[in-house]
């Protein structure tokens, strides 16, 4: 009988938690952007992101950086590539949740792509802010100039957690 009363709670600790990650535009101006085939392609690309952040996917997370990219990171440091893997590596990133609201989504010569907005999500584990809802400004630049889609610049200040 005992057995039987933990089945349930073991079940529940091998069921992985629901994750959800997704953009939208913010306004008329971005909607029309996003019909722009270098900007969906961005858009597609911040997708693959955010799901590689959401599966702990560290190869795929990676990959979607430039080599020399640089980010202004939520934890108020200057992070490299390799910083920002790591990061998803020990967990200091770890959300169950990730939405995007696009306020403005543009091209910049020939092969850059600046989207600008609003973050919403969940982090969970030993990820700062753990089980508040952090809310923050984002400013990312996208370049194909070697091929696919890869961030090269991105900014983030957290503004709420509650």
């Amino acid at each position: 009988m005992r057995l039987l009363a933990v089945v349930p709670i073991a079940l529940l600790i091998l069921v992985p938690l629901p994750v959800h990650a997704a953009w939208h535009a913010a306004n008329p101006a971005a909607a029309e952007a996003v019909k722009n085939p270098r900007i969906a392609a961005v858009l597609d690309a911040t997708t693959r992101m955010d799901k590689a952040i959401l599966a702990h996917d560290v190869s795929a997370f990676g990959d979607t950086f430039t080599e020399d990219a640089v980010v202004n990171n939520p934890f108020n440091t200057i992070a490299r590539k390799a910083d920002a893997v790591n990061n998803l590596r020990t967990r200091m990133i770890d959300y169950t949740s990730l939405d995007r609201s696009i306020e403005y989504a543009a091209t910049r010569g020939a092969h850059d792509v600046v989207l600008m907005g609003e973050e919403t999500l969940t982090p969970v584990g030993k990820a700062r802010f753990a089980g508040k809802t952090v809310h923050r400004r984002t400013t990312e630049v996208w370049t194909d100039e070697s091929g696919p889609w890869k961030l090269a610049i991105r900014q983030a200040t957290i503004y709420s957690a509650d």
